[in-house]
């Protein structure tokens, strides 16, 4: 049998969840003053706590390639050196703005997220054709409907045709939009409901044991 104090930590952290969720989605809703106040302290927590996991995690992933580096890997040896040139230009004064930082956001950061971003569509284009059923309906008005909005986004293209760009921006604004945020409230519902369930479940099993 399990000692009470054994899970503390476990219950500490369940209840703790539970309230932050509901103090941040109540003052979505709620125009409460006093909800204002520990919301905003509760998200610099989590933007704080978020960044330092985010830091432990690089320098995590840093010590795993100095390993693969010292075996002579190229993409580890390439991925620390860029790694140590950027955290040494982020420290430097005027960050990633002015000086040697500037030049590498310019030149090498926002290019390489721009040609991300610009090819991950063409592959989510893709993979949505290679596995969604194109004679179903639904995947096909999803086809359709992504197909609009990459076509509405080039400018050429939205320039001549106005009403292709006036029917994705249509598109995006009221259904998409609100598709979105129903996934959101649905997500939030549905976290805040399984936290309530778990410590319900808990307190049932130590009730029977």
């Amino acid at each position: 049998m399990t000692s009470p104090l054994h899970r503390l930590p476990e219950w500490l952290a369940i209840i703790l969840a539970f309230f932050s969720g509901l103090l941040a989605f109540s003052n979505y809703f709620f125009d409460l003053p006093w909800l204002v106040t520990p919301t905003q302290f509760l998200l610099k927590t989590v933007v704080l706590v978020s960044a330092a996991a985010l830091t432990l995690a690089a320098f995590n992933l840093a010590r795993r390639h100095v390993q693969r580096a010292r075996q002579k890997d190229v993409g580890s040896l390439l991925l620390i050196a860029g790694f140590i040139v950027a955290f040494i230009a982020g420290l430097l004064p005027g960050g990633f703005q002015t000086g040697l930082g500037g030049w590498l956001y310019q030149w090498l950061l926002a290019p390489g997220m721009a040609a991300i971003f610009a090819l991950l569509p063409i592959f989510l284009a893709y993979a949505l054709f290679r596995r969604l059923s194109v004679r179903d309906l639904g995947g096909f008005l999803l086809f359709v409907g992504m197909v609009i909005v990459l076509v509405g986004q080039i400018p050429s293209l939205a320039s001549n045709f106005p009403v292709m760009a006036a029917f994705r921006h249509d598109l995006l604004i009221a259904p998409v939009a609100a598709a979105f945020r129903g996934v959101l409230l649905g997500l939030a519902v549905g976290a805040l409901l399984a936290i309530f369930l778990k410590l319900f479940s808990h307190h049932k099993i130590g009730e029977e044991s």
